[in-house]
């Protein structure tokens, strides 16, 4: 007797626990198919919530129900990088990055590895975004943060390099200026990205250039002729940079150095412009009393304020035919 009450007692609870699956699979079942409904109707989170609530019963339910877990589990990153992209165009790059972290995090979790791919790719352009909105407000440390991790992600990221070759420009810190802009004009030619390419040139050899300005104003030739020579190692066709080195030459009567950068100067300079170079080349020669060449070269200067001095030299000095 006690036997046939034992066995009864296995038999109702058999029943129950095959209800209870099949009661349970029915509901993983329901949560896929709402999930997917909002899916279709474009509302992302209640989707999400649905067919996270599908995975959970899926588990309970058992090996049965592996197949509606496995449909959830696969949607679900998906569903996390639409609504990172949604955030990303309202252009709140701060939100945008936490969106997508959480969407790697997702996709991590059910090893998606194409979700987490395209997660990836626009967070250069968040950093540099975040990074470059620092700057603008003068938060350099948030700004280099940010533009480190745009660069780590994106080793040939041009305009986040130039950014921080400003940065560090403001900060007088001329070795990491140097270098970031020097990474700028890399990177920016080899994507042809020629306006950032130009801007970290521009930025660069006008920044050694006004160095060798003041140290023209300050008498100190040598300092302005290694500031020039960095002007030109920035940029080969800054002509002035050519034109400042030959009058420090000058004044230094090096006399051949003096020629040859007022040369370069004229072969880089645009017409109409030349005249301070030909009276810089006429001294020049003037000097290494080649008086042949000196007339020549001061016979083109045509305007103010070089042309008195030109003059005087012509019909005074050298007395040119």
């Amino acid at each position: 007797m006690k036997c046939l009450k034992l066995c009864s007692l296995a038999i109702v609870l058999l029943g129950l626990s095959l209800q209870m699956s099949a009661q349970t699979l029915q509901e993983s079942i329901e949560a896929r198919n709402r999930g997917a409904e909002l899916m279709s109707n474009g509302d992302i989170e209640g989707a999400i919530a649905e067919l996270e609530k599908c995975i959970e019963i899926s588990k309970q339910a058992g090996t049965e129900a592996d197949e509606n877990r496995e449909t959830a589990e696969l949607a679900i990153p998906g569903l996390y990088l639409q609504k990172a992209d949604k955030i990303l165009d309202t252009k709140d790059y701060d939100a945008a990055l936490k969106a997508f972290e959480e969407v790697i995090a997702v996709a991590e979790k059910y090893n998606n590895q194409d979700v987490k791919k395209k997660a990836e790719k626009p967070l250069p352009d968040i950093y540099y975004a975040i990074g470059a909105t620092a700057f603008q407000k003068n938060d350099a440390a948030t700004a280099l943060k940010n533009l480190d991790l745009a660069t780590a992600r994106d080793a040939d990221y041009a305009k986040a390099y130039y950014v921080k070759g400003a940065i560090y420009q403001k900060q007088q810190n001329e070795a990491q200026m140097s270098e970031n802009y020097r990474l700028a004009v890399e990177k920016a030619d080899l994507a042809n990205d020629k306006k950032t390419a130009k801007s970290a040139k521009d930025a660069l050899s006008r920044y050694f250039y006004n160095q060798g300005i003041k140290a023209m104003q300050e008498k100190r030739y040598d300092a302005a002729i290694t500031a020039f020579g960095k002007t030109i190692e920035a940029d080969e066709t800054f002509s002035d940079a050519y034109y400042r080195t030959a009058s420090c030459y000058n004044v230094k009567k090096s006399w051949d150095l003096a020629v040859t950068h007022a040369e370069q100067a004229l072969q880089y300079k645009a017409d109409g412009e030349k005249d301070g170079i030909y009276f810089e080349l006429g001294n020049a020669y003037l000097g290494k009393k080649d008086s042949a060449k000196a007339c020549e070269a001061f016979k083109q200067v045509k305007s103010d304020p070089y042309v008195a001095n030109a003059k005087y030299q012509i019909e005074t000095v050298l007395k040119c035919k």
